[in-house]
């Protein structure tokens, strides 16, 4: 599972992938509980240990108060298989560079389209925008769904490789089979934590692969508090925070519904604390923010079949950033690239995604 391999012998990806590849299946995008079962709760779990359910039962796979008796995500197939694909070992790399920043937080908006951020007006976003590298025109993958989008963000691979082809909380599934940018961090020796309003996530974070994974609760101010928290008192090297917010009431509302907006408002509160944290923390200096999305929306879902389902916005701010409109196409897998880069990391030489260099200043 780690991300680099001085010399190490190349590992057919396409070989792996048709040894053991999950058959693809069609599954609900919605996977948030009803809006009047939201409230905190949730578990965490550090690396190498079981998760729990936030009642302390021993069991990454059941969904608690923070998904509701109504999802259908703790189901696990009717014939899951034997042994869950196993994860890539070593991938050939590129050398590591000089670091850019000791700190990278990624946040994703989950469902957040550009055209609803612009209207949100959000003060947070408005100042931030005044001061980053962005581009209201990134593309996520094809398979425009939570799941399968979260791991081309967070390994810089396409669905075909990194083998998330499902959108709802499977327990007996297996993981992404690809390393994450939390497994190159775990191999240098250094701190990682995710903070997630969706328990499904573990999917693509898989114990082992990363410092801590928290699931505090569903509504962003949850995962905000909690991922402040830890950051000014840990430091980590790369921190994912998830918002889910916006998806969820975007499928019970609908997309552009001034409900939405109003949720995607309220997510600008959110942000702020985590921008206080690191400022608290005295690392302002040595931090770089990138805000994205796991994929837009329309109507009341988000098939990837229309541009609104797959534009989403890529914001980057902090260290070394220099302020302007990014004019050249950006993919989600591109955020994993970034980080690495930023982090002064290797990177898999088979990856899809590349550092948005043009981001940065020299």
């Amino acid at each position: 599972m780690l991300v680099v391999a001085a010399g190490a012998s190349a590992i057919g990806v396409a070989s792996c992938r048709d040894a053991a590849w999950p058959s693809a299946e069609v599954a609900p995008n919605h996977d948030g509980p009803p809006l009047d079962r939201l409230s905190p709760g949730g578990g965490d779990r550090l690396a190498g240990r079981g998760g729990t359910d936030g009642n302390g039962d021993a069991s990454a796979g059941v969904a608690n108060q923070a998904h509701g008796p109504a999802a259908l995500t703790s189901v696990a197939p009717a014939n899951p298989p034997a042994s869950p694909p196993s994860r890539l070992p070593l991938l050939p790399s590129t050398p590591p560079n000089a670091p850019r920043a000791r700190h990278v937080i990624i946040i994703s908006e989950d469902g957040l389209r550009p055209d609803a951020l612009l209207r949100a007006h959000g003060p947070v976003v408005a100042d931030v925008m005044t001061r980053a590298a962005y581009s209201l025109a990134a593309m996520t993958i094809r398979h425009a769904s939570t799941l399968p989008s979260h791991a081309a963000m967070l390994s810089g691979f396409d669905e075909d490789v990194h083998g998330i082809t499902w959108n709802t909380w499977r327990p007996g599934r297996g993981s992404i089979l690809v390393p994450t940018v939390f497994d190159a961090v775990e191999h240098a020796g250094q701190n990682s934590a995710a903070f997630v309003g969706k328990q499904k996530l573990e999917h693509v974070i898989p114990p082992g692969s990363v410092g801590l994974f928290s699931h505090p609760g569903f509504l962003c101010h949850v995962v905000s508090e909690t991922a402040a928290r830890y950051f000014v008192e840990n430091r980590p090297a790369l921190e994912f925070i998830h918002f889910a917010d916006p998806d969820e009431i975007g499928h019970h509302e609908g997309w552009m519904s001034e409900q939405q907006i109003a949720a995607i408002r309220n997510t600008d509160h959110c942000l702020a604390t985590i921008i206080d944290a690191v400022h608290r923390a005295g690392a302002d200096a040595d931090t770089v923010f990138i805000l994205s999305a796991d994929h837009g929306g329309h109507d009341y879902n988000h098939t990837g079949r229309i541009k609104e389902d797959r534009l989403i916005p890529w914001i980057a701010w902090g260290a070394g950033i220099r302020p302007h409109k990014i004019d050249s196409p950006i993919s989600t897998m591109d955020t994993a690239a970034t980080a690495l880069w930023i982090l002064g990391y290797p990177r898999p030489l088979s990856m899809a995604g590349r550092p948005v260099q043009e981001a940065f200043t020299n």
